[in-house]
């Protein structure tokens, strides 16, 4: 058996093992495509669940804290608007006048009662924040005369409220008093004559609890609940409410915000987990009372559009799945197809690459050839340069990286070219460091900047030099291509390092732009291929004189491995 034979069946042995070793490729492909979704789900539903569930936990919390502190405020207000209102009537004014007159006997007992009926109704009847009035003239024990609303019947104020105004008038107080009986809110006010500071009478009006609770900012008021100095009551919009006719859950709820701080969080809410509602409370402090405003929220209604959403989001994620292993079917479907093709265009491109080098490579040698013949030495050596030009141009190797000797053959040879149409237009001087002559570099990165320092430095001018230097320094490979030109601005060198990085948009038909698109590409190669610390830079020497500087390690060994990896 011939070695030809050996390797042909050795090669389709370890093909054999290739085809074995797919799947589990396959696989891992496959693995790496869930986990490409399911990691931004995953993402995705931990922000949903987390970050954005806070945010909206707290954002509603202190939207309610400050519709409870705005309810809070609104209602002192009114309890001190309407105490400041019967105030007035403490001392002095007409009402102390038309008392005299009834203790001098000037005005009968039955004129003074009509002028004091009077009096209240266009004072507090015609108020819609009052229910009604009653005034006492001591020291009688029954209203001498009382104006009430529909619902607020002078048979039900006796029956209810009478007896529990005079037990808080016993002892005799200028400051308005508050009460809370029978689920509404009643002032108390004594009236005292100015110069003995002796009390003769008693005003007493009651507040409209409808009117109280009407513009509170909040969704449900009956929700609210009202102490008033440590009444035993709780003012609600439901009327009479004690804590006994509380449900056990409201009431513990109320407690545990009665007790202070116990589980109050930063912004003044306090949780009532226990009793699935949410607790805020307000408090407010006039000059003769105390005020407790108690919000309760279920926790439910609280969270509804967070439990709306997440139902929303499980939803989607499920639905995510058959749409993620369809996806994963087409795509794979789509890349055998690809695959297809681009083995056929493979297959082209390379009979096209076996063609065209061998095609212009020949009949350059044949004109190389038949310049001999003729003794045109010049037409020859012009034709072996561009020879060494387009053939590096071609790299029919696929060498990524060549020898610097390689690369300065390339150069010469396109230097060369140019002298023979410039003639004594153009100067060029080596200063090339020997020891780096192995140094392994990218190929064609010295032709598109010398391009360049002649297309914009020397050709602008009557005669021009092109200094190239090459050499060491700390570990690295430095290039510098010097040419002498027409004088640069500083704005023109921004420009041009502007082409360098790729931030200049470059248009095709502009002139000279395939020399900027040159040194863009020998940049971007050189990053590519050894880092973004490495490179080509440009700087203004004099004003005539740019120097274009190459920047890379210095390599000289694995260069042979470096090919052979290359082909493979």
């Amino acid at each position: 058996m011939d070695l030809f034979h050996f390797f042909v069946k050795k090669g389709s042995g370890s093909q054999k093992k290739g085809k074995r070793s797919l799947p589990s490729l396959r696989y891992s492909l496959f693995f790496i495509f869930v986990a490409s979704w399911l990691i931004p789900i995953g993402v995705f539903t931990t922000f949903i669940f987390n970050q954005y569930q806070n945010a909206y936990a707290d954002r509603t919390e202190s939207e309610i804290m400050n519709s409870v502190e705005v309810s809070g405020g609104l209602l002192k207000y009114q309890l001190d608007t309407a105490a400041a209102k019967l105030y007035r009537q403490n001392t002095g004014g007409e009402w102390e006048r038309q008392y005299r007159n009834l203790q001098t006997g000037a005005i009968h007992e039955a004129v003074y009662l009509n002028w004091m009926r009077s009096d209240l109704v266009n004072t507090y009847f015609f108020d819609e924040q009052f229910s009604c009035v009653a005034f006492y003239l001591f020291p009688h024990t029954k209203p001498r005369t009382y104006t009430g609303r529909n619902g607020s019947e002078y048979e039900g104020y006796m029956a209810k409220i009478n007896d529990k105004v005079l037990e808080a008038v016993q002892e005799k107080e200028k400051q308005t008093r508050v009460m809370v009986t029978e689920g509404n809110v009643y002032l108390i006010q004594d009236v005292f004559l100015s110069t003995y500071d002796r009390r003769y009478g008693t005003l007493v009006v009651g507040l409209r609890k409808d009117v109280l609770f009407r513009d509170l900012p909040l969704e449900d008021p009956e929700n609210v609940y009202i102490r008033l100095n440590d009444s035993e009551e709780y003012l609600t919009v439901h009327g009479k409410t004690l804590e006994a006719d509380l449900s056990p859950k409201v009431r513990t709820a109320l407690s545990e915000l009665e007790q202070g701080d116990t589980g109050r969080d930063k912004k003044g809410v306090i949780r009532t987990l226990r009793t699935g509602y949410a607790g805020y409370h307000f408090q407010g402090e006039g000059k003769n009372y105390q005020m407790d405003l108690y919000y309760l929220k279920d926790m439910h209604s609280l969270y509804y559009e967070i439990s709306r959403l997440n139902i929303i989001v499980i939803m989607a994620v499920i639905a995510m799945i058959p749409i993620m292993f369809l996806s994963y079917y087409y795509m794979k479907k789509n890349s055998l197809y690809v695959q297809k093709m681009a083995t056929k265009d493979a297959q082209i491109a390379a009979l096209q690459a076996q063609i065209n080098p061998h095609f212009l490579n020949n009949t350059l040698e044949m004109m190389n050839w038949q310049a001999r013949m003729n003794g045109d030495a010049e037409v020859s050596r012009m034709i072996e340069a561009l020879s060494t030009v387009l053939d590096a141009g071609i790299d029919r190797d696929k060498e990524r990286l060549v020898r610097l000797v390689e690369e300065l053959k390339c150069a010469d040879a396109f230097l060369y070219i140019m002298s023979m149409r410039f003639g004594e237009r153009l100067h060029v001087e080596n200063r090339g460091d020997r020891n780096v002559l192995k140094a392994q570099v990218p190929q064609l990165i010295l032709q598109p900047i010398l391009e360049n320092a002649i297309k914009h430095g020397v050709e602008s001018i009557s005669s021009g030099t092109i200094w190239l230097n090459i050499f060491e320094e700390e570990k690295n490979l430095i290039i510098d291509v010097i040419n002498s030109g027409k004088t640069m601005t500083k704005e023109e060198i921004e420009r041009i390092r502007g082409i360098i990085r790729g931030e200049q948009v470059l248009k095709k038909h502009q002139p000279g732009v395939h020399t900027s698109i040159g040194i863009y590409n020998v940049n971007k190669r050189v990053e590519l291929i050894y880092g973004e610390e490495y490179g080509l830079t440009v700087e203004l020497i004099d004003s005539d004189k740019i120097d274009f500087r190459i920047r890379m390690p210095l390599i000289t060994a694995g260069l042979e491995r470096e090919k052979e990896e290359t082909k493979k």
